[in-house]
């Protein structure tokens, strides 16, 4: 489900509904009775689709917000599970709450880390409903999927608290960085590495406000010294192996990333203008930018070939396909030129040499504050 107002448009309702995408018209949309029967509309497409033992995606807090927090929830998730189970009364209908945890929402090639919490059967709320109180049982589920879905996010409660929030968890997420390829990961030990971080900064900054007030001051000041010698906090994560491999990539894969970098950078950054000219809130960034990247690469693959096929037949075409791939190698050789960069600056410049020792005394006494 997504917000009704997108849809407004013939073409863009076409392609959301052609991608399974539902509208839901809000209050804050507008009220009137077109509305309302409009979402009546996709209710039964979703009473429809449980009948077949089809998922249907809500996000219950009712609006995209880009925070480390849970909003309090709507009632439309518990009405849309209620009129279901009416509606079919055999239906073993289960809501399973899912916690979306970003790393950096809007920066590219960054992660986001699923988990997925134990299902919740609609039918344990069939006795209040059963006793004609649906108040009570939409209060009820909503507690119920609150905590539920508090339990698979990252957390942080005060607002004033995002930006150190931020820099603390970037650190604890150095430690579980994800496989150089981009791989799934199915271990959620960097999950639990950050909700106990941003539990134990909740803490603190709720319980002791003057230890809370060190603590921020010694990240600002190991950050500002990061800042100095120009290198990241991922540096002192990497083991001296990774590095030397880092090293050997970057020399070996140097001219192909290059040619890479040259090919293919103008659907990149067609689709960056349409992101940034189009899009005022950055919670619709990331899917601009995909969606707006995804048409330009297709034109561009095919004026490509065009262009080469007619020269060298089906070599052209494999041409292509080969100068695409180099655009992938040089999203790798980026990162590994970067940390090489960041190495060389530490082992060869004098700034980097004196401060390295106090930059990684300064990042074990934030890392082991609270052990």
């Amino acid at each position: 489900m997504a917000r009704g107002d997108v849809f407004k448009k013939p073409l863009a309702n076409w392609a959301l509904r052609s991608m399974r995408v539902l509208p839901i018209f809000r209050a804050e949309d507008g009220a009137g009775s077109e509305q309302a029967a409009k979402n009546q509309q996709t209710y039964n497409e979703c009473y429809e689709i449980f009948h077949r033992n089809g998922n249907v995606v809500i996000f219950p807090e009712g609006l995209c917000v880009t925070e480390r927090r849970l909003r309090p929830l709507k009632k439309g998730a518990a009405k849309l599970s209620f009129e279901a189970l009416e509606k079919y009364h055999e239906m073993d209908l289960q809501i399973l709450p899912i916690g979306m945890n970003y790393s950096n929402p809007g920066k590219f090639r960054e992660e986001v880390c699923i988990n997925i919490g134990k299902p919740i059967p609609v039918r344990d709320f069939s006795k209040l409903l059963q006793e004609e109180n649906p108040a009570k049982a939409i209060q009820q589920f909503n507690e119920r999927l609150y905590e539920a879905l508090e339990k698979e996010m990252v957390i942080i409660k005060d607002p004033a608290n995002d930006v150190i929030g931020a820099q603390y968890l970037q650190m604890a997420r150095n430690h579980y960085k994800p496989s150089f390829w981009g791989f799934i990961k199915t271990s959620k030990k960097r999950f639990l590495a950050e909700k106990r971080a941003a539990n134990d900064l909740n803490n603190l900054s709720e319980t002791n406000p003057t230890s809370f007030e060190v603590f921020k001051s010694k990240i600002n000041d190991y950050l500002q010294g990061l800042e100095e010698v120009k290198v990241s906090d991922k540096h002192f994560t990497i083991p001296l192996h990774e590095k030397l491999l880092y090293l050997i990539f970057t020399i070996v894969f140097a001219i192909p990333a290059i040619i890479g970098l040259l090919i293919n950078f103008p659907p990149i950054i067609l689709a960056k203008r349409v992101a940034d000219k189009t899009v005022k809130r950055i919670e619709f960034y990331d899917s601009v930018n995909i969606g707006a990247g995804a048409i330009y690469s297709m034109i561009y693959f095919l004026l490509l070939c065009a262009i080469l096929m007619p020269i060298f037949g089906l070599n052209g075409l494999l041409m292509v396909i080969g100068l695409r791939l180099l655009g992938l190698i040089f999203l790798y050789w980026k990162e590994t030129a970067i940390n090489t960069l960041h190495w060389f600056r530490i082992l060869f410049t004098s700034k980097g040499r004196n401060f390295k020792r106090a930059l990684q005394s300064q990042r074990n006494f934030i890392l082991e504050y609270f052990n």
